[in-house]
């Protein structure tokens, strides 16, 4: 974190740096009467059927919300029951029963189920206490807003209303007014026993200053920082389906000089919109918005690529709030930051991935693939050791440029980065198929030293020719600024090569070579 004067400074440029860095404008909650929005997208109604309101209770199609979740559902139209099945769990509901069982569980119903048109209504707390959603309800234009803590990515969490007549703010993907509660009284947001409940921060109680507000934000140095005036303090909360960071401040609202600096804003004229990430491959966008108008509820939301570890810190005198993402997961992470446990930091970069397969073996197979594989096996025997911090540029079969794989690495800091691939020749080469054997690149003379060492164990790891170490101009080899390599294990085009290199066995017994050379070359 910076010190005091420099984030002094920082707080001053605050403005002009929310100009330049304000992203796009999040979209708003469309209007219209009898809706069911999932995740942000409008789910499709039976013909005929309608949300409707019965006995204090909010009834929805039950069908259209779980097939949308994936699950299984069978309707009996003699018994008029529907059964929905997941994973293994059954539920049973039956029309006009106040009860419902659940695995041979009976399950109390505020309200019957009721047949319509041929479709089964439910009521919408049966809904989030099942199926682990959070629940929202828009009574302007009859609307129900639905995400789920482990299944979906609308950010909304158990944030009590104190009266259902608050005006509705549609925030971030979007935000709903509460839910009528179905025990008669009105006001409070349904939520799904499975969702994630906030963990405030340490030093976030006390006494609230009159009128928090939020003066401005900006995403830099991997670090969202916030402007708060009136000792505004954050809850945060870490939840996943997509992986997120929700940064609530209850009781604070916008500062006037923050809605005239950012030109998204909600219907009802509350700030709304992104903050540039660019640059940022980890890191998918970073969202904000008014969460709840009663109590006002200012909402930030980082969406991570993967899980991210984060720490929050609060400068009591300047009034900012960081979460800072430049932290170290226990047991590794695809981000750490640099000299948090004095580890060396070692980034693996699998080649290739998602939209770009690289080379295609004889038989069909894919670099991509080839190169995930490896990397994991390394990555999991170096974690299991405990010596150096891992970290991986993907985990999955992702698309990444080859810039992004630069910035990830420079970002941590690394001392070592270690790329692997398979190598292929193109089909107008001569004796292409006879070609074979492994090589290892470099790009600048600091990384000599590296290759020389790595290469000696793929060498031993593969059994194939040794084609020595090459000096190329790469551009993950030549932009990164620690000892960089570029591993060429073998050639897809090659019979011999390719049959080992798809081979579980031979891949364990590289990854333990590659694994021996890292701590050869680090001497540890």
């Amino acid at each position: 974190m910076r010190r005091a004067g420099q984030r002094v400074l920082f707080m001053l440029l605050l403005p002009l740096l929310l100009l330049s860095f304000a992203g796009r404008e999040a979209a708003a909650a469309g209007s219209g009467t009898g809706k069911i929005i999932m995740d942000n997208q409008e789910l499709t109604m039976p013909k005929g059927a309608k949300i409707e309101y019965v006995d204090g209770s909010v009834m929805i199609p039950i069908r259209v919300v779980v097939e949308n979740l994936g699950f299984k559902v069978d309707w009996e139209p003699k018994s008029r029951k529907v059964t929905v099945q997941q994973d293994g769990r059954s539920v049973l509901l039956a029309v006009g029963s106040k009860t419902a069982e659940a695995d041979g569980t009976t399950l109390a119903l505020n309200a019957a189920p009721k047949q319509n048109n041929g479709t089964v209504l439910v009521p919408i707390r049966f809904v989030s206490e099942q199926f682990g959603l959070i629940v929202g309800w828009d009574n302007s234009d009859k609307t129900v807003y639905l995400s789920g803590g482990s299944t979906s990515g609308t950010d909304i969490s158990a944030t009590p209303a104190p009266s259902a007549s608050s005006t509705p703010v549609p925030a971030l993907s979007p935000s709903p007014t509460p839910v009528p509660n179905e025990t008669g009284s009105e006001g409070e947001i349904v939520t799904g026993t499975a969702g994630p409940t906030p963990t405030p921060i340490p030093g976030s109680g006390g006494t609230i200053v009159t009128s928090p507000q939020i003066m401005g934000a900006v995403f830099s140095e991997n670090r969202l920082i916030v402007s708060a005036t009136g000792g505004a303090k954050p809850t945060v909360t870490k939840m996943s389906g997509p992986d997120r960071i929700v940064v609530d401040f209850p009781n604070t609202s916008f500062a006037a000089d923050f809605v005239g600096s950012l030109p998204g804003t909600a219907p009802n004229g509350s700030p709304q919109g992104k903050l540039d990430v660019t640059g940022y491959p980890l890191i998918s966008e970073v969202r904000y918005a008014l969460f709840s108008s009663n109590p006002s509820t200012v909402r930030f939301v980082i969406q991570t690529i993967g899980t991210q570890p984060y720490q929050v810190s609060i400068d009591d005198s300047t009034g900012l709030v960081t979460i800072d993402l430049n932290v170290v997961a226990n047991g590794g992470s695809t981000t750490v930051g640099p000299g948090i446990t004095g580890k060396p930091v070692v980034v693996l970069d699998a080649g290739h991935g998602g939209k770009q397969s690289g080379a295609v073996s004889l038989t069909g197979k894919l670099e991509k693939n080839f190169n995930l594989s490896v990397v994991n096996k390394v990555g999991a025997l170096l974690l299991q050791e405990g010596l150096v911090d891992v970290v991986f540029t993907r985990t999955d079969d992702s698309t990444l440029g080859l810039q992004d794989r630069v910035v990830i690495a420079e970002a941590n800091k690394a001392n070592l980065f270690i790329s692997v691939h398979g190598n292929s020749l193109e089909l107008t080469y001569p004796n292409r198929e006879k070609i074979n054997g492994s090589e290892t690149y470099y790009s600048r003379t600091e990384s000599l030293p590296l290759a020389q060492v790595l290469h000696k164990h793929l060498v031993a790891g593969t059994g194939f020719k040794d084609n020595g170490i090459r000096s190329k101009s790469l551009h993950v080899t030549r932009e990164t600024t620690m000892p960089a390599v570029l591993l060429e294990v073998g050639y897809l085009t090659n019979q011999g090569n390719e049959a080992g290199m798809y081979d579980g066995q031979f891949q364990d017994r590289l990854a333990r070579e590659i694994v021996a050379g890292i701590k050869e070359y680090l001497g540890i």
